[in-house]
């Protein structure tokens, strides 16, 4: 018995320990799928207007106007009052009775008219596929000069020679699958809506041999995105069906490199350091930065997440500085709160106040640097004076975040998920205090999520790319309209001009000052004027 009863005690001690390794394992995984939960079905916790480079204010005023960009309601609830529509082609609409007139019911004597009554404007959008037949008008010669006996009109400036389209067709084209990020079968069922049956093979030949036109640009753009002093950075997975390498469907990777004015994608079958090295112009060998052109050396500020790769090069290269996105770093301490929200709902609620402090500080901060870059004459002082007010709330909100860091972090008895959220915020605590020497650059890496954001949308109604290089040609169109975009220029417009060039070049791609005038920083102002404008109808 004695025995017998020794076995017993120690097989609960042994089922102890087990529900105990159980109950924490149940407790991990509750955690986890809450914040699986509110990843997918919860409301965005940053929800706020963008700021001046494209960052958000974390857990800012999310009732802001953002439009209108100046932090004011339009009206209850935000969403009160109309826009002004006035730019837009108008035409009048006259309603009358069938007969032209009015009777009376009793007599059938007609009433005299008394006038018009305009009962309010409304916009209307019309999709019309139409066919351009071209006329070119001949002339005969009526002198006896050695000229040509007959000379006959230019035609329609054809980019691509013996296409089916109009430019402004394959500009459309271009926006709707690439900008818009519409599959080839949507494409097709819209336009077969408005009565033209196109093949989806026509369509996607279209594409590729407009894209094939807008690779020099890609290359300009490219080149001016490595020359850049800052780069935002981001990737994500794209799918190639019919690789040359393998059998089946491989995963591909799309990075995007945004600069002061150039957005530039990447399309490659890697997600290693050796695209961030190409792009960057690192050594892959010695891991340091080339040289500038001048011959000194370079610097360059990469804003991005957490990716082992961004890290890696910064802490091998001399002269290359690691931007942390906060937004990233803001997401851990949400999701520590998901995870437990009985006991560390108000430790959650304390660390975004912390936050949203050090984004205010970061806002003024800008705010005074750019107000110190170009000051009057007689108001350098002023700005001197709210630049050194602006950097010490920005060193007093940072202080408040490193102490209770280092408090917490001592401090036992924790919660694990707040643990894990205190241990990112520590790995990334070097690119996050950074931003305090770079003002002009926003705090989370927001811009370069929000570009990639439309490949994403292409990526989910097309699937991918069928090949390597129709993969790779969507890399450099999206380099060529998200540039554009970013120059505030039109899309449609700036796509029919430039391919109406190419049309006068005989089909192909402009050369030399031909080709740089369509790049938005050597265009000239009445270019981008016209550019800026939507396309003439009609």
């Amino acid at each position: 018995m004695a025995r017998l009863a020794a076995e017993l005690r120690e097989e609960n001690a042994r089922l102890r320990e087990e529900n105990v390794a159980q109950a924490a394992e149940l407790e991990e995984l509750r955690a986890g799928l809450a914040v699986l939960q509110r990843m997918v079905f919860g409301r965005s916790s940053e929800r706020s207007p963008a700021g001046p480079d494209g960052g958000d204010a974390g857990g800012g005023d999310a009732g802001r106007d953002r439009g209108s960009g100046t932090g004011k309601k339009r009206g209850p609830g935000a969403r009160a009052g109309r826009r002004d529509y006035s730019h837009l082609p108008r035409f009048e609409v006259i309603w009358d009775f069938p007969d032209g007139g009015y009777c009376c019911p009793e007599c059938g004597e007609r009433f005299a008219p008394l006038g018009d009554h305009w009962s309010g404007e409304q916009l209307d959008w019309q999709v019309i596929v139409r066919v351009a037949a071209h006329c070119r008008r001949r002339y005969r010669r009526a002198c006896s000069c050695r000229v040509p006996a007959t000379v006959m009109a230019p035609g329609p400036p054809k980019a691509i020679g013996k296409g089916l389209f109009t430019n402004g067709f394959i500009a459309m084209l271009l926006a709707e699958r690439f900008t818009a990020g519409r599959s080839m079968n949507s494409l097709v069922t819209g336009l077969s809506r408005q009565g033209a049956d196109i093949s989806a093979a026509t369509l996607a030949g279209t594409c590729a041999q407009a894209g094939a036109l807008l690779v020099p640009l890609a290359d300009a753009i490219a080149e001016r995105s490595r020359g850049s002093w800052h780069l935002h950075a981001d990737e994500t997975t794209w799918r190639v069906f019919a690789p040359r390498d393998g059998d089946g469907p491989a995963k591909w990777w799309l990075w995007v490199f945004i600069g002061p004015d150039s957005v530039c994608f990447v399309m490659d079958p890697s997600r290693s350091g050796a695209v961030l090295a190409r792009h960057a112009g690192i050594d892959e060998q010695t891991g340091q930065l080339a040289a500038d052109e001048d011959g000194g050396p370079r610097r360059l500020v990469v804003s991005s997440d957490f990716y082992a790769v961004y890290s890696s090069a910064g802490k091998k290269a001399d002269g290359l500085v690691n931007l942390y996105c906060l937004a990233h770093v803001r997401r851990h301490f949400v999701r520590a709160g998901d995870a437990n929200p009985a006991q560390l709902r108000y430790w959650t609620d304390a660390w975004l106040g912390r936050i949203r402090d050090l984004y205010a500080a970061h806002d003024e901060l800008m705010a005074a640097w750019r107000e110190d870059t170009a000051p009057a004459s007689r108001e350098k002082e002023a700005a001197a004076a709210r630049m050194e007010k602006a950097y010490a709330a920005w060193d007093e909100a940072i202080t408040v975040i490193e102490e209770a860091r280092r408090k917490q972090m001592r401090a036992p008895g924790l919660q694990e998920p707040a643990k894990k959220a205190l241990a990112t915020l520590d790995r990334q605590w070097d690119g996050v205090i950074a931003h305090r020497d770079y003002p002009m650059v926003s705090l989370d890496n927001n811009a370069a999520e929000r570009m990639i954001r439309g490949p994403v949308v292409t990526r989910k109604n097309a699937g991918g790319s069928r090949n390597e290089d129709s993969a790779r040609l969507a890399a450099a169109i999206w380099t060529v309209t998200a540039t554009v975009q970013v120059a505030g220029l039109n899309i449609l417009t700036w796509l029919t001009a430039y391919l109406d060039e190419c049309g006068r070049n005989g089909g192909k791609h402009p050369s030399g000052p031909d080709l740089e005038r369509f790049l938005p920083w050597n265009a000239n102002p009445e270019d981008l004027r016209i550019w800026a404008q939507p396309p003439p109808s009609g």
